[in-house]
């Protein structure tokens, strides 16, 4: 699935790349959801790029 480079910048994978380990652990505190591509967890499906619902 693909993304738009304007949200993209928000997604825990950018943000890993960028070094924002703040962000990384205020945007997946309480994940809901996986990125299918990367594994990623995130609180909102808006901050990684294939959202899958944690089960």
């Amino acid at each position: 699935m693909a993304c738009s480079p304007d949200s993209h910048k928000m997604h825990m994978c950018a943000l890993k790349a960028a070094g924002s380990t703040d962000d990384i652990a205020c945007l997946s505190a309480s994940p809901t959801v996986k990125c299918g591509n990367c594994g990623a967890e995130a609180n909102s499906p808006e901050n990684v790029c294939n959202p899958v619902p944690l089960k």
